[in-house]
């Protein structure tokens, strides 16, 4: 009997070894966190991500609503089909982002009034998102104006340094 609970011993011994050899092979083998200081590459100036992406985003949303009248009647332009509205998201979703490489060091002009300007356009570009999601025309409409305010007030104070490519 001595001999079979030695036996049992060695073998939940090894077992037991085995298992921690198991756990730290698994920790070792988990990839270092990602560091949260990553330089961006800002090289695109603000004027060519203004012309390029932002304002392309921003004329889609603006331009995706809106009523003709004339002798003929009202007409309404606004998204129709599930596609006409995907599309309309991906743009919303498109200066969403974009307030966040405005505020990129290398990009952002200054931590105080552009960081908060920039922060609002984000918020209204966030709010037309919901408007979209939410398939609201008449939202979607009405805070169009809001998001162009956040773009002009912008524009209004910084509108010599971004006309200037870096």
């Amino acid at each position: 009997m001595t001999t079979r609970r030695h036996w049992k011993t060695l073998f939940l011994g090894l077992v037991l070894v085995l298992s921690l050899l198991a756990c730290t092979s698994k920790e070792q083998s988990t990839p270092a966190p990602v560091q949260t200081s990553a330089s961006f590459d800002t090289q695109q100036s603000i004027a060519e991500l203004m012309k390029w992406v932002i304002d392309p985003a921003a004329d889609a949303i603006w331009d995706s609503v809106s009523w003709v009248s004339n002798e003929k009647g009202t007409k309404a332009n606004a998204p129709k089909t599930q596609e006409d509205w995907n599309a309309l998201r991906i743009q919303a979703g498109i200066l969403v982002e974009s307030a966040n490489l405005l505020m990129l060091e290398g990009r952002a002009k200054d931590q105080g009034v552009w960081m908060q300007q920039t922060r609002n356009f984000g918020l209204q570009a966030r709010k037309n998102l919901k408007a979209i999601e939410e398939k609201n025309v008449d939202k979607l409409f009405e805070i169009g104006g809001d998001l162009d305010h956040a773009c002009e007030s912008c524009h209004l104070k910084y509108a010599k340094d971004l006309a200037a490519p870096r």
